[in-house]
Parts: structure tokens; C-alpha cells; sequence
């Protein structure tokens, strides 16, 4: 049995009678979709509460109070739709809800350094999480589509907020790229409409395979499937920040709030991830042959981009996100191997890079506001004098992205480098590991600068207590989850095992 079933277990029979209670009252269709429309709701008394307190206290119980319906209601004794089917909750979708839920409950933290005593901040964070979970459990392309744009609009406001001055210049490149996403994705669902007369991604799915059993004769129908799977793929790939869809991610995380920057990274850019995978293993199963080399090649791109842009950088912020970019690359390879153990790979990398990098932008975000300027390589110098917590907890975040055996990383590239192998795309494997390699070049510079350098001002940096804790919570689960990797990797094979029961 996985590590936490029977403490869950147990903690659901203790609550029976609520959760009763709230079967009694709520309309069965709305159940699953509860923390949802609960973010929703505490979204807009965060907005109201705004007006004349501090809303982040409400922000808190409602990303709490989400989670908690989360656990009490147990999608494999129930139905797990709501809406009819437009939404389901099941062991793949609930894997990446607690990630988007983890990373909102810290970037709230990391928000009382900036932004979160604003009742309009805390309205679009709200709005954008419950968008997230809706994308994820979404199994209707039109729900897709209309939970995406609940999720991502927020976030072009969001970034357009932040204090740094070049911040619109930086959302509105992001709004633009992702208005070209979304008419992508629009002329994708279009075609499949056309072809199929139908949103929900199982009878598309059923009628795929009968089209490949028996394509002669329907040539123009499979050719116009696989132009809406490419579309598909090229969409998500904007939204994710993948190759040819990258070159917002740098301006957008750079000028952002650190907070903002650090759900971007760790929090919707797993929901595309998601949406994603549900689209290829349910929709898109039996054209896998077409799509693994497809993802391949995108995989590869992301990483060298990602990997040669990033050690180009001098700026710590943009030197993150390139090197998210070619994160993203890494954790392509998985899809590309289109197996179990690449489903359950990629599942994990989500949740080990989700974890990293929001605490490596949390980090970078305070320093930014402590020095008042943005971080650079010679910013760090001495930074194990100055904020020897910090430093060491800033080491940690960079061993383990690099994927040394310092932290869960390495074994978040190790299981995706093993799913290629098993795949027999050994070569992808190989290019994988030989971008692991480069990327040492920029992440032991922030070591090299760090511990070994000394610096130019040697005066302690006392930084804010509670986003610095957020980022201890991080570093705690990343050494935890070196030594006991399948506290996670279970649940990542369970996920996995919604598309290879």
C-alpha cells in the first residue's frame, strides 16, 4: 500500500459525517470540482476584504480549506466527474493538483514580501489556481479551453503588477505569445470537431483508433488528426515555455514579482504539462508511433536552448529561467518514451521541479528586494558570510537541478534517462545526460561565487523570516525525497497507471 493511504484513510472515516453533510448540501456534480470553486469563492471575500484589510489570511484558508476537500473526498469511492463529464478527479489528475496546491500555498508565503496585503493580487492568484485545477481535470477540449484562459489570464496582469518598471513590456510579450497559443490551440480543437463531432477526449480517442485500424479510404480525415495533434503539441508548447515556444519565458519570469515568477515556473506551467499528457495518452494513444519522435526532437531543442542561453546569462533571474526552459526539456523525454515508467518520470520531474524551482525564485525575489536591485552573479559573492542559511540553502536548490546526488533531482533525471533506455531511445537518454553535464557550468558558478568568492560589502543580509521558510520547506523536501524518493514516486506510478491500467 503507498506511504500516506492509510493515514488518509483514516483521517476520512474520523470525518465521515462532514463529508456527509457536505454530500447532503453541495450538488453531486459539484463535489470534485469543490476545491475548485471553493479558490473561486475565496478568491472574490479576498478581493472584498481587500478594500479596507489585509486579505492574505483569507487567501491562506481558502488554498487550505481546498486541500482539505481534496483529501476528504475520495474520487475512487465516488464518481470521480463533475460537470457531467467535463471534469474528473483521479489518481493522475489529484498528482498534479497537490503540486499546483503546494506551490500556492508557497508563493502565498513568499507573497508577504510584495503583493499580498493587495485584495486585487490575492483575487487573481485565487482565480488563476482554481483555473489550474480545472485544466488539469479537464476531459473536454471546450472545458480545456475555457479553465486555461481562467488560469492564464490572471497571470498577465499578475506579471504586468510586479514593482519592476519593465515588467509590462515583459507581460505583454507573454500575452501575445499566448494569445498565438491560444488561437493554435482553438484552430486544433476546431479541426478535431470537424473530423470527430466531438470535445470529449475519450470519443475522440475511440474514434482514432478505429480510424488507424482501418485508414484506407480516410486519408484526408487521418492527415487532418494529425495536424490537430501537432497543433496540439505546439500550443501546450507555448504555454509550458518548450521549443518553438520559449522566448517569453525569460522576459516574463525576469520582470515579474518573485512570487508570480515562482507559480509560473513551479505551478502553471505543470498544468499545461498535464493537459497535455491527457490529450496525447487518451485522445492520441494509438498515434504515439507519430508523436514520440516529434516530442523527441522538441525535447532535445528545450534543452539545448534552455542549457546555452542560460550559462550566457549574468542576471540570476533570466539565467533561472532558461534553465527552466531546459528543465521542461528534461522532463519531455519521459512523454517521448511513451511508456509507463515515462509517464510516472515526467509526473515526478513536475513534482521535483515544481518544488525547486519555486524555492530557487523565492530565494533570487528576496535578495532582489533586500539589495534593491536585480541579482547577479557578483551579487552572490560572499553570500555564505553575509546569509550563510541562504547560501546553503541556495546550494542545495542548484546541486540537485543539476542533477548531482545532492537531492531529489537526481533521481528525477535518473528515472526520465531510464524510461528513454526502456524505449529504446538510448541516443535521447545520451543527449539528455550530456545536457545535465553543460549545465553544471552555470549552476556551480552560483557555488563559485557563493562560497568562494569573498565579498565586496561584508554587512549581513537579514532576510524576511516567513518567505525564507517557504524556501526551508522546499529544501527540507528535496534532501527528504534524496533518501526516500518513493514517498513520491509511488503516486507517480499510480498516476501513470490512469493511461496503462
Amino acid at each position: 500500500m503507498l506511504q500516506l493511504d492509510i493515514l488518509l484513510d483514516s483521517l476520512r472515516a474520523l470525518l465521515a459525517p462532514l463529508r456527509d453533510l457536505l454530500l447532503a448540501i453541495v450538488p453531486a456534480e459539484w463535489i470534485m470540482s469543490l476545491p475548485a470553486i471553493t479558490l473561486v469563492v475565496f478568491g472574490l471575500l479576498a478581493l472584498m476584504v481587500g478594500l479596507r484589510y489585509n486579505p492574505l489570511v483569507i487567501s491562506f484558508i481558502g488554498v487550505i480549506l481546498a486541500t482539505f476537500e481534496m483529501l476528504l473526498f475520495d474520487p475512487s469511492a465516488m464518481s470521480g466527474y463533475s460537470f457531467g463529464t467535463l471534469f474528473i478527479r483521479d489518481a493522475f489528475t489529484d498528482f498534479f493538483i497537490y503540486i499546483v496546491l503546494i506551490v500556492a500555498f508557497l508563493v502565498l508565503l513568499s507573497s508577504t514580501l510584495w503583493g499580498g496585503d493587495k485584495g486585487t493580487y490575492n483575487f487573481l492568484l485565487l482565480l488563476s489556481f482554481a483555473g489550474a485545477l480545472w485544466v488539469i481535470m479537464a476531459t473536454d477540449l471546450v472545458a480545456l479551453f475555457l479553465a486555461w484562459e481562467l488560469m492564464s489570464t490572471p497571470t498577465y496582469v499578475l506579471v504586468a503588477l510586479s514593482p519592476r518598471r519593465e515588467s509590462v513590456d515583459g507581460a505583454t510579450k507573454y500575452f501575445v505569445m499566448g494569445l498565438l497559443a491560444t488561437n493554435l490551440m482553438l484552430l486544433g480543437i476546431a479541426l478535431t470537431i470537424g473530423v470527430t463531432g466531438t470535445t470529449d477526449l475519450h470519443t475522440i480517442g475511440v474514434f482514432i483508433n478505429s480510424l488507424w485500424a482501418s485508414p484506407a479510404g480516410s486519408e484526408p480525415a487521418v492527415y487532418t488528426m494529425l495536424l490537430a495533434m501537432v497543433l496540439f503539441i505546439v500550443s501546450f508548447g507555448f504555454k509550458v515555455g518548450i521549443f518553438p515556444g520559449w522566448q517569453w519565458v525569460p522576459d516574463a519570469y525576469a520582470s515579474a514579482d518573485g512570487s508570480v515568477t515562482a507559480y509560473l515556473a513551479g505551478g502553471s506551467k505543470k498544468t499545461g504539462v498535464s493537459a497535455l499528457l491527457r490529450i496525447l495518452m487518451v485522445a492520441f494513444f494509438v498515434a504515439r508511433t507519430e508523436w514520440t519522435l516529434l516530442i523527441a526532437g522538441v525535447a532535445i531543442l528545450t534543452m539545448i536552448i534552455g542549457n546555452l542561453l542560460a550559462l550566457a546569462q549574468k542576471d540570476i533571474m533570466r539565467m533561472l529561467a532558461y534553465s527552466s526552459i531546459a528543465m521542461m526539456g528534461y522532463l519531455f523525454i519521459g512523454i517521448a518514451a511513451a511508456n509507463e515508467l515515462g509517464m510516472a518520470a515526467a509526473s515526478f520531474h513536475a513534482f521535483t521541479h515544481a518544488i525547486m524551482k519555486t524555492a530557487a525564485f523565492i530565494l533570487v525575489w528576496m535578495l532582489s528586494l533586500r539589495l534593491t536591485k536585480r541579482i547577479t552573479y557578483d551579487d552572490l559573492a560572499g553570500l555564505n558570510k553575509r546569509a550563510p542559511i541562504a547560501a546553503a540553502m541556495f546550494a542545495i536548490l542548484m546541486l540537485s537541478l543539476a542533477g548531482l546526488p545532492v537531492g531529489v533531482g537526481f533521481w528525477s533525471k535518473l528515472v526520465l534517462f531510464q524510461s528513454a533506455i526502456l524505449a529504446d531511445m538510448w541516443w535521447l537518454a545520451l543527449i539528455g545526460l550530456l545536457n545535465s553535464v553543460f549545465s553544471l557550468g552555470y549552476y556551480l558558478r552560483i557555488l563559485k561565487y557563493t562560497y568562494m568568492i569573498e565579498p565586496v560589502d561584508d554587512s549581513k543580509l537579514n532576510l524576511p523570516r516567513v518567505p525564507l521558510f517557504a524556501v526551508g520547506i522546499c529544501v527540507a523536501i528535496v534532501l527528504l525525497l534524496l533518501v526516500f524518493p518513493n514517498l513520491v514516486l509511488d503516486y507517480a506510478f499510480q498516476a501513470a497507471l490512469t493511461f496503462f491500467p
